[in-house]
């Protein structure tokens, strides 16, 4: 027997028992998502959508370039910490963006679409907890 362990005399009865029975828990299933995986590797922007609002676009084949997004984002990427400047970097991804063009798209729909990519680290984070359409 250890002196410095000491323990009280067992239990002589069982603990009191909760006679009402065990909590109820109330949970609501999602309904099922019956899309296929081909249809759920599929981007989308319906129901999702993000912090920029859809911009009209009259050009019927516009894509962004990969050579755009990687322009924009090896020239120009914002990481948001503390010691970043935010109006300069802003500065630097007008000025990379400002040489972009595509027949039928504005230069700032190019611009929105081009500017997620400019963002990294913390800024993401940020951008991600937009609401929806504020942008």
């Amino acid at each position: 027997m250890n002196p410095n362990n000491v323990q009280g005399p067992p239990p002589t009865s069982p603990p009191p028992q909760n006679h009402n029975g065990p909590p109820r828990l109330n949970l609501q299933m999602p309904a099922p998502d019956l899309r296929t995986v081909e249809e759920l590797c599929q981007p989308t922007m319906n129901g999702r959508g993000g912090p920029i609002t859809p911009v009209n676009i009259q050009a019927t084949d516009f894509e962004l370039k990969n050579n755009m997004i990687q322009q924009v984002h090896n020239n120009c990427q914002f990481h948001g910490l503390p010691g970043d400047d935010a109006n300069k970097d802003l500065d630097k991804f007008l000025t990379i963006t400002q040489s972009m063009k595509q027949n039928g798209v504005t230069d700032d729909a190019l611009r929105l679409y081009l500017f997620p990519y400019s963002l990294t680290h913390h800024a993401i984070a940020w951008f991600d907890h937009l609401p929806n359409n504020s942008i």
